[in-house]
C-alpha cells in the first residue's frame, strides 16, 4: 500500500477490524496491540492487516467495515498489505475484481467449515470450489496461507503444488494443538518455497508462554524447515492475552534480543525478521 522497506516483517495482525476508529492506527491507541506510530519506533518496516468476516456475527457487513477502513489509512513509514482470513466473501461474491486486486494474501477459510474447505475444528476437505479459487487467487498473485486449515483440507492444498505459507502458526511437536503445524507439514511448505509465521498467541505457545516458549517454537520450525523459511506473524489484535514479556507491537526489539539471546547470528536474525517473508512475497506474488 505504501513504500517497500526493510525492519520486521509482521505477517498476520487482526487491527483492521479491532480499531473502532482508523485513526487508532494511524495517530496510535493504547486499545491496541499495533498502531503505526509504535510500530515504526519498533523497527516494524511491513505489516499484513487482515479481514476475517468470518469471524463477526455480520460478516459481509465486516467485510464492508474492513476494506472502508483499509482505504482510509496511509503511511509514510510502514508498508501495509492486505490480507483476508477466510475467503467465503470471495465466495459470496461480496467482493469484484477491482477490491480483489488490493489482496496480497488469503486463507480459504476461517475456523470451522464454509463452502471452499474445512477449517479449524472439522475434518472436512478441501471442496472442489475451494481448490478451483485457490488456482484462481494464484494466477492472481495473491499468496495462499494455510493457517486456519484443518489437517484434511491443507494437506490436500499442499499436494497441490502451489506455493503457501503459514503466517500464524507454531509447531505442534512442542505444543499439540490441531492449530499448530506438525512437522510433515512444515516441512512441505518449506519445499514448496514457503515461510512458516511463528505467533504470540498463548494457547499455540503452551503453558506459561513468554518469550523464551516463543523462541522455542522459532527454533524447532528451524530445526525442521531451515533457517530461510521461517518468520513471524503475531496475531496482534486478534488475542486478548499476549505472552509474558510482550505489550504489543512495542516489544519488538525484546523478541529479536531473545533471537540474538539464544545464539541466532545476526543474518539470522535479520532472515526471521524480515528478509525471509520479503523473498516469499516477492517470489510468488503478493502484490507488493
Amino acid at each position: 500500500m505504501t513504500r517497500t522497506g526493510g525492519g520486521i516483517f509482521d505477517a498476520h495482525v487482526d487491527t483492521l477490524l479491532s480499531a473502532e476508529d482508523p485513526a487508532w492506527i494511524t495517530d496510535g491507541s493504547d486499545r491496541l496491540h499495533f498502531d503505526l506510530p509504535r510500530g515504526s519506533a519498533a523497527g516494524v518496516g511491513t505489516v499484513v492487516t487482515a479481514i476475517c468476516a468470518e469471524a463477526w456475527k455480520e460478516p459481509a457487513k465486516a467485510f464492508e467495515r474492513g476494506f472502508a477502513a483499509w482505504r482510509s489509512l496511509e503511511s509514510p513509514s510502514i508498508e501495509l498489505l492486505l490480507g483476508l482470513e477466510g475467503c467465503e466473501p470471495v465466495a459470496a461474491g461480496w467482493i469484484g475484481e477491482e477490491d480483489l486486486s488490493l489482496v496480497s494474501i488469503a486463507s480459504l477459510t476461517w475456523n470451522g467449515m464454509n463452502s471452499l474447505g474445512g477449517g479449524i475444528g472439522t475434518d472436512e476437505d478441501l471442496t472442489q470450489a475451494g481448490r478451483r479459487l485457490a488456482d484462481r487467487l494464484v494466477r492472481s498473485g495473491i499468496l495462499l496461507d494455510v493457517s486456519h486449515l484443518c489437517d484434511r483440507s491443507r494437506g490436500t492444498l499442499l499436494g497441490m503444488g502451489l506455493p503457501v505459507v503459514a503466517t500464524h502458526c507454531n509447531c505442534r511437536k512442542l505444543c499439540d494443538i490441531p492449530r499448530n503445524l506438525p512437522d510433515d507439514d512444515i516441512r512441505e511448505i518449506a519445499s514448496l518455497g514457503g515461510v512458516i509465521g511463528i505467533t504470540f498467541v498463548p494457547d499455540f505457545l503452551g503453558a506459561d508462554a513468554d518469550v523464551r516458549m516463543l523462541i522455542d517454537h522459532v527454533e524447532h520450525a528451524v530445526d525442521v524447515a531451515g533457517i530461510e523459511h521461517v518468520g513471524f506473524g503475531s496475531d496482534f489484535d486478534g488475542v486478548g492475552n499476549l505472552p509474558a514479556g510482550i505489550r504489543g507491537c512495542e516489544s519488538w526489539p525484546a523478541v529479536l534480543a531473545g533471537l540474538s539471546d539464544r545464539g541466532f547470528k545476526e543474518m539470522d536474525v535479520h532472515r526471521i525478521a524480515g528478509s525471509n517473508w520479503r523473498r516469499v512475497f516477492k517470489q510468488f506474488g503478493g502484490k507488493r
